[in-house]
């Protein structure tokens, strides 16, 4: 008699049995296996495309860069000439008119070429580089000094002590003709700014004022990209595979080889030359 009801009974246990078990191994292995391949395809299309933006975007900083030089040197009474933010030439001290007697290298340490054209109001924000170290900071005390529209000279109420040597910056330099950036063992300074634009051995002229974008501790293979937009095969020398084994020096895109294998590199950005 009892025979039909405890038939529904077990039925309705199967079906429910059914639905609350768990995946099988066979089932588990093949989600993993589909979520490794979704992980494997959309990483790297993702820092492609990551890098990309990085690298657009230095290409645009560095338009913006020229646009506000370009304004700075047409605007009514100007100097015809860039100051110089960089490097230890003698003229870092003659800009100086503030308050106590800076050497040129703490002047040039200070000084930055965006910093001048924002106080000109020819950049409407500080530059802002996706390429390269984002969290660097000043160092020295907060004894710096501003750029005079005015008088075309640095004022300040004492020497100033502030470096911006680990920051993304725009600077402008003295060329001595021989040395280029993207040469290993050049540091960033007047014997340091004469590029190779065209790759045939003939460097920016001694004595020319040379702005440059300098990109602190970018990316060897966004370096390379970089290069490769700007120069061209033609005058890009890394490859793909090593995108920094030598020294990248010809063009307007140029950074010392990768020597310590970090990865990084400092990259320096032509923008004019007067």
């Amino acid at each position: 008699m009892n025979s039909e009801p405890t038939r529904c009974f077990s039925h309705l246990a199967s079906r429910r049995n059914r639905r609350t078990r768990g995946f099988t191994l066979v089932e588990t292995l093949v989600v993993l296996t589909v979520i490794a391949v979704v992980i494997a395809i959309g990483v790297p299309a993702v820092s492609r495309v990551l890098q990309t933006s990085h690298v657009r975007n230095a290409q645009g900083v560095a338009f913006v860069a020229k646009s506000a030089v370009t304004h700075f040197l047409s605007k009514p009474n100007s100097p015809g000439t860039l100051p110089v933010t960089e490097g230890t030439a003698a003229v870092l001290v003659t800009q100086y008119t503030g308050t106590g007697t800076p050497t040129a290298a703490a002047v040039g340490a200070a000084a930055t070429l965006d910093n001048v054209l924002l106080s000109e109001l020819f950049l409407e924000r500080p530059l802002t580089v996706r390429m390269g170290v984002q969290n660097a900071a000043t160092s020295g005390s907060a004894n710096g000094f501003t750029w005079s529209p005015v008088t075309q000279t640095f004022t300040g109420t004492a020497a100033p002590t502030l470096s911006y040597a680990t920051m993304t910056r725009l600077e402008c330099a003295i060329s001595d003709g021989a040395n280029n950036p993207g040469v290993t063992g050049q540091t960033a300074g007047s014997a340091a700014c004469a590029f190779n634009l065209a790759g045939t051995g003939t460097l920016t002229p001694a004595g020319s004022r040379v702005a440059y974008l300098l990109i602190k501790n970018a990316p060897a293979a966004e370096a390379y990209q970089l290069s490769l937009d700007v120069n061209g095969p033609a005058l890009t020398q890394n490859t793909t595979a090593a995108p920094a084994t030598v020294d990248q020096t010809q063009g307007a895109v140029a950074y010392a080889k990768d020597s310590t294998g970090t990865g990084f590199v400092d990259v320096f950005y032509y923008v004019t030359n007067l």
